[in-house]
């Protein structure tokens, strides 16, 4: 009878040291998780798509670095107008960053509305604390066209709601892409929206593009209400550009397939020049110490 007492007190005290070390464990990896900072941003290409743009990092030894494959879990929440509160929210999807610590999550259409609130959480992840960012924008429209003003085409825009209502004093960004970025188009840097929600910015000339055709983007950079807003405008005012390449050609900077015929030949002559000299000499030499036998 007292082996079995002193059995079960043994046992119990093994499991209470078992359960503190498990809780102990657990808790200390929970501290010793990464804190990652969050940036999160709401991107709407015209007549094409919307996306939420992420970028995560945190304070390594040598600085800030790229959360790398972290997984992160899209909802798109209700709020009730009135006193802000959380309603319900619905999982519509994850995103996983890249090397450089980013993600893109397109957003199914059937989850945009007029007003769209989304929360971006980190959960359950091994490397990094659990986190969120909320991202709250109002749908909006940008149309765009280009239009002739006394012999001088310029870019006449209009950023407006989806109840067809201006958005006033809003700066747009109007510029020409190209494949490294985008060149600035007008005289500003920005140009404000005005009553109409408008603006008109003049082209230069000269812009040159294959075949004189011109990509235009419009641009609502990082609206606090509407996000990112991108319009494009193609066009085929521009001046086509001249093909002067003659990579194809026979030229000194051509491909080895392409060297100049000259290079070909000049070198060959010397080569079998010389090296019929040497034999024409060696046959001599040979038959000069025949001779002598």
């Amino acid at each position: 009878m007292i082996k079995s007492v002193f059995f079960q007190n043994k046992l119990a005290i093994l499991l209470c040291i078992a359960f503190y070390t498990f809780i102990g464990s657990n808790a200390y990896s929970q501290d010793d998780k990464i804190g990652a900072r969050l940036t999160v941003e709401h991107v709407k290409i015209v007549n094409e798509n919307s996306f939420i743009k992420i970028s995560a990092i945190f304070k390594g030894e040598e600085g800030f670095e790229p959360c790398q494959n972290l997984n992160f879990t899209m909802y798109k929440v209700e709020v009730n107008d009135e006193d802000e509160e959380l309603t319900s929210e619905i999982k519509i999807g994850e995103a996983l960053t890249n090397y450089d610590g980013k993600a893109k999550f397109i957003i199914p259409a059937e989850f945009i509305s007029t007003t769209n609130d989304f929360i971006v959480r980190i959960e359950d992840s091994e490397i990094y604390e659990d986190d969120e960012e909320s991202l709250t924008v109002t749908n909006a429209n940008i149309e765009a066209s280009i239009v002739e003003i006394d012999s001088v085409n310029h870019i006449q825009a209009r950023l407006f709601t989806l109840d067809n209502e201006p958005i006033v004093e809003q700066d747009i960004k109007v510029g020409l892409k190209r494949l490294f970025g985008s060149l600035t188009v007008g005289e500003e840097d920005s140009y404000t929206t005005d009553e109409d929600g408008s603006i008109l910015v003049p082209i230069q000339e000269g812009l040159t593009g294959i075949d004189g055709k011109l990509t235009f983007e419009i641009v609502l950079k990082e609206s606090d209400d509407f996000g990112t807003i991108i319009a494009y405008i193609n066009s085929d005012i521009g001046v086509p550009i001249k093909d002067e390449s003659t990579f194809n050609q026979r030229t000194m900077w051509s491909p080895p397939t392409k060297t100049p015929l000259f290079l070909w030949i000049v070198p060959n002559i010397m080569l079998v020049g010389i090296w019929s000299i040497l034999l024409f000499l060696v046959i001599n030499l040979f038959k000069i110490y025949k001779s002598k036998i």
